[in-house]
């Protein structure tokens, strides 16, 4: 094994930057507000929903507005708008998509609520309406029921109740 020992001359000899050279980029307002709004469309890729992705393409189109005059910024604005536009219609499918097979598979009353909290993100899409009134009826059959299950077994234990007060009776 070799042993290496680092000496005084070694550590000196590693470049160190002087916090006085190093030059922080200035940047003016509208090259911040290009930037933040650069970086805000940077971030879509991250999104789930498409209402967040609208939303952010909107912000993106605001904050490019404001600086319309700068470098590409009424364009880019106008870019994040039409792109918004695409990307309700596209979500609003894919999510309609989502939310039918959602009420399709619905066995429990949680499922047939999880597709109703789906389709009233969009009610007034499609056939939405129709789908949210047929998770309700099948909600509202779940409940009837599980309320006569309830009913039954309630039915029951008054009978075996009663049997065991009757044999109680039977044997004094």
């Amino acid at each position: 094994m070799i042993i290496i020992e680092e000496t005084e001359e070694d550590k000196n000899s590693v470049p160190v930057p002087d916090e006085d050279f190093i030059e922080e980029e200035e940047l003016t307002t509208e090259e911040q507000k290009y930037r933040s709004a650069q970086a805000l469309l940077d971030s879509l890729d991250c999104v789930t929903r498409y209402e967040q992705g609208v939303k952010t393409l909107l912000d993106a189109a605001a904050m490019f507005d404001e600086i319309d005059d700068y470098e590409d910024s009424a364009k880019r604005a106008a870019d994040c708008r039409k792109r918004a536009e695409a990307y309700e219609k596209k979500g609003i499918e894919e999510a309609y998509r989502e939310a039918v097979k959602l009420c399709e598979e619905a066995v429990t009353k949680m499922d047939y609520r999880t597709a109703i909290s789906e389709l009233n993100r969009f009610p007034d899409y499609k056939d939405c309406r129709e789908r949210i009134d047929i998770c309700k009826k099948a909600v509202e059959r779940e409940e009837t029921k599980q309320a006569w299950k309830h009913r039954v077994i309630a039915a029951v234990i008054v009978v075996v109740a009663v049997v065991g007060v009757w044999a109680v009776f039977q044997l004094i």
